[in-house]
Order: C-alpha cells, then structure tokens, then sequence
C-alpha cells in the first residue's frame, strides 16, 4: 500500500485534529449539562415530592388524588416523579451528544476540506520544485536539460527561499556539465590527434618497399590494437559525454571475450601468475568493444596486483537468470574498507600492493570498470579474500541477458 501524499496527510491531520478539539469540548459540555441537569431536575423532584408528604400528612391520608380525579399512592406517585425526571434528563443528555457528535463531525469534515485546499495552496511551491526536477532526472545523457528553473515568484519565505537555493543549484550544475562537455570536446581531440598521428606512422613503415615481413607483420598488429584503442577513445568519451547510456546494443557472449583476452594476455603480457578460467556461454546486450575493455581492465589488474607465483581465476556463466563475470585472484591482504575505494579514479591502493609485480598504473583500471558497468546496468561486488587478494563479480541485469 503506497503511502499517503504530503497534501492528504496534512488533510487528515486538519480534520483529525478538529474532530479531537470538538470532542473534548462535546464532552466538557455534556458534564456540564449533566451536573446541571442533576442539580436543577433532583432539587425540583424533591420540593415536589416533600411537598406531596406532607399534605398527605397533614390530610392523614395516604393516596393523592390526580387532576383527572383517579387516586395514586403517594409512594407509587414518588417513583414516577422521580422517573419522569430520569426521562427528561436522559433525553436532553441523548439529544446534546447525538446532535453534537454531528455537529463535531461535520465541523470536522468541513475542517479537512478547507485544509486541502489550503494544503494544496501551500504546498504549490514544492510541486514545482518536484516536477521541475523529475523533468531534469528524466532528460538524461545528450538529452539533459538543466536549463529548466523554477523561478517562483512571491512573498519571501520559506518556500521562496528553497526555490532560490534550487535555482542556484541548478545553475552551478548547467555551468558544470557544460565545462564537462567542452573538456569532453577537448580531450576527444587531444586523444584522437596522437592515434591518428601513430597509425599513419606505422602505416607509413608498413608500406616501404624494403620493409621486412616481419616488420609488415608487426605493424599490422599494431594497426589493430590502434583501432582498438581509437574505438575505445571513442566510445568512453561517448559515455563520459552521454551520461553512461549506451546507444545501440548488441547481442555480446562475455565467454568469448573473455577467451580473447586471455588469448592476448598470454601473447602481450608475459605474467607469473597461474590463469585458469571457466567459460560458459554468458549473453548479455552492450557494447563489445566497452566489454572488451571491462574484461582486459580486470585481468590486467588482477596480474599487476598479485604476488610472484599467484593465480588468476574468471569465469562467467548464467545464475537465477542473470548473466555473471567473475574474476578472482591471489594477492596481498587487503581491509574490506579499501575495496570500495579502488573503484574512485586515481585510487592504487597501498604501494605495496604492486610489491614485486614491477607495475604501477595510473588508478583508472577499475574506474574504467565500474563505469562501464554503470552504462550496462550491471553490479559490482567486490570482496577481499581471507588469504589475500580479491574476489570480484559483475551481474547483469536480465532484461540485457537475451539474446
């Protein structure tokens, strides 16, 4: 059951409070009546009745004859005094509190109608600080629009005070995100120039007449790990610059990119460090070349943080209908409060942790890592192991695990 809104609280709390004050005040009243009723009905009936004992004393009798001439007993004529009296008490009591408990509820009714509207009056102000950031949270990547203000115009209070501290906010943000997308601008050009520069050079060697086969043969290699990297370039400043949203999702199997970079991790990057791995068919929607990179990032830094003679193990697969890559390896002891930070940029950890590796990156591995993640909807969980190292799991979600 979804909770009641801020306006139908505050009209609930109008009517409730209203009813309260009625019904304390209906039941002063009603005492109060009731002691003067008991006061003026009780004194009455006594005079009345003292006064019928002793004319019937003073006649010597012990009947009293009524006004349409039949005869009653002075004790039978007593207890209807005294009951009438009953009667006409516990009438007008009945009448006070039937009458009144109305009159209370409808003063209470009345109440929370007339605080809804004024609840809804006051709370106008805050609607549009809502809705005007729902619209921001809805515009995300390319589409963001933080041009949007509030702009309340009014008394200067509270409310008037929260819209401006808003409107101030926003406006520090746009300035933000617009220096974010001219340094997104910039650094695309300051990245693409040198690639392009390195593939026409190796080009150039490739294409000599005196060039050695294996020469040509090396140079290719390194044309395609220079599409690779330009493709890469690409598409994280694609993501840096469109709100990690992927554009165009393909039907990826992490199996296979797992398989080729391990492949080219046993070529490229001589290790001490025992792989296995454990591939199953693991499908998933995204981007292969953004996936590529997430699998290369984490056996990179699961060779360069571990100790001579270690173990790197990954695997992926199918659990409860979520495809899953999980990489875990040997290492040095780590405290579970230095896992989380090794996801922030630039954060290596302790310099010991590269102890004997002979690497030391710049921190933006499993930065990269988690922010590809980010643009597939996947989780990250992370564990340091009791005997050293790490345990490291990626699940994503099951709408992106059809093929």
């Amino acid at each position: 059951m979804s909770r009641l809104s801020l306006r139908a609280r505050l009209t609930v709390l109008y009517g409730a409070l209203s009813i309260l004050a009625g019904a304390v005040i209906l039941t002063l009243l009603y005492l109060v009546v009731q002691a003067r009723l008991d006061a003026e009905l009780t004194g009455d009936a006594e005079s009345r009745i003292a006064a019928l004992q002793q004319r019937a004393g003073q006649a010597g009798e012990a009947t009293i004859t009524t006004p349409n001439g039949s005869r009653i007993s002075l004790d039978d004529l007593t207890e209807q005094i005294r009951g009438n009296e009953e009667k006409i008490r516990n009438a007008a009591l009945d009448t006070l509190l039937v009458r009144g408990s109305g009159i209370v509820l409808a003063i209470g009714l009345a109440t929370a109608g007339t605080g809804w509207i004024i609840a809804g009056r006051g709370l106008r102000p805050l609607h549009a600080i809502t809705a005007t950031a729902e619209q921001i949270a809805r515009s995300t990547g390319p589409h963001r629009d933080l041009s949007r203000r509030i702009a309340l115009t009014g008394h200067s209070d509270d409310t008037q005070r929260l819209a401006d501290a808003f409107d101030a906010m926003l406006e520090t943000l746009d300035r933000a995100f617009d220096g974010q997308r001219r340094f997104v601008a910039s650094a695309s050009h300051e990245l693409r120039t040198p690639l392009a520069l390195e593939r026409a050079v190796i080009e150039l060697e490739a294409t000599k007449p005196a060039a050695h086969p294996d020469t040509v043969h090396f140079a290719d290699r390194l044309l395609a790990i220079n599409t690779r990297n330009t493709d890469l370039v690409d598409r994280l400043l694609t993501l840096a610059d469109g709100g990690n949203e992927l554009t165009e999702p393909v039907p990826v199997d992490l199996a296979d990119v797992a398989a080729d970079v391990l492949a080219q991790t046993s070529t490229d990057t001589p290790t001490s460090a025992r792989i296995t791995a454990d591939l199953v068919t693991a499908p998933v929607l995204g981007d292969p070349i953004l996936l590529h990179q997430l699998v290369r990032n984490l056996v990179e830094n699961a060779v360069n943080h571990n100790v001579p003679g270690g173990w790197i193990k990954i695997t992926t697969g199918i659990d409860t209908g979520q495809t899953y890559l999980a990489i875990a390896n040997s290492g040095l002891l780590m405290l579970p409060r230095e896992v989380n930070g090794l996801f922030e940029p630039f954060r290596r950890g302790r310099s010991d942790r590269t102890r004997g590796t002979g690497r030391r990156g710049f921190g933006l591995g499993l930065t990269i890592v988690k922010a590809i993640s980010d643009s597939h909807h996947a989780q990250i969980t992370a564990l340091p192991r009791q005997d050293g190292g790490m345990d490291l799991r990626i699940t994503f979600p099951a709408g992106l695990s059809r093929r």
